[in-house]
């Protein structure tokens, strides 16, 4: 018999609470097991399966077999993607030192407003690598791409998850405890619930500028 009012309530808040502590928990668990730098992509694409699922409304998707699962499926390419991202973040990095031995320059502001740009992009990526990697079956070097340009593409949508997220980091520094239950698997389903608005609204324009290409051949 399904719980109604104040005690019904009370039970579909729990349930939610577990499930994202166990989900962090298991992506802080298959993160160290891939010894950190090989586990953390992995890890991320795994809890991005899921959450997905539940933005969707699949509430009733296994956790941990869905997450071993999609592990394990992806463990090669979602850590190619990640070396991808730790080249580039690297050279991003280079870049912003030799910039800063620039700085007297006439080159200065051109160097700086070239990492910023850099910057900004690189930030789109890691935003939505994870969610695209989940929605969509692409080739490596499409996801990259992907990635970036429904991104920018979707500009106001990735304002309102880096807001967000940044909210949630906030918090977690204000209270360290909650990380380890609850920080990475909130971020994750607030990502992909932003994100998955902005898909579907790319979705819609796509069917509208389809059907207004229809109407004008026809």
């Amino acid at each position: 018999m399904e719980l109604t009012g104040l005690w019904g309530e009370f039970y579909r808040v729990s349930i939610w609470i577990t499930r994202f502590a166990w989900l962090n928990i298991l992506w802080l668990i298959f993160t160290l097991l891939g010894l950190v730098l090989f586990g953390i992509m992995p890890a991320s694409i795994a809890m991005f399966s899921i959450v997905r699922k539940w933005v969707l409304k699949d509430f009733n998707v296994p956790i941990f077999q869905s997450f071993l699962l999609e592990y394990k499926r992806n463990f090669f390419r979602a850590n190619l993607l990640g070396i991808v991202l730790y080249v580039i973040g690297y050279f991003l990095s280079v870049f912003l030192k030799y910039t800063g031995m620039m700085s007297e320059s006439n080159l200065y502001p051109v160097l700086l407003g070239t990492f910023i740009l850099a910057a900004f992009f690189y930030v789109l990526l890691i935003l939505y690598i994870a969610p695209v990697f989940v929605h969509y079956e692409l080739s490596f070097w499409q996801y990259i791409r992907y990635a970036i340009s429904i991104g920018a593409v979707n500009l106001p949508y990735s304002v309102s998850a880096l807001t967000v997220l940044a909210g949630i980091y906030y918090v977690s520094l204000k209270f360290p405890g909650i990380t380890l239950f609850f920080s990475f698997s909130i971020s994750a389903y607030v990502t992909m619930f932003i994100v998955q608005i902005g898909f579907t609204q790319l979705l819609k324009k796509q069917r509208e500028q389809l059907e207004e290409a229809t109407i004008s051949t026809s």
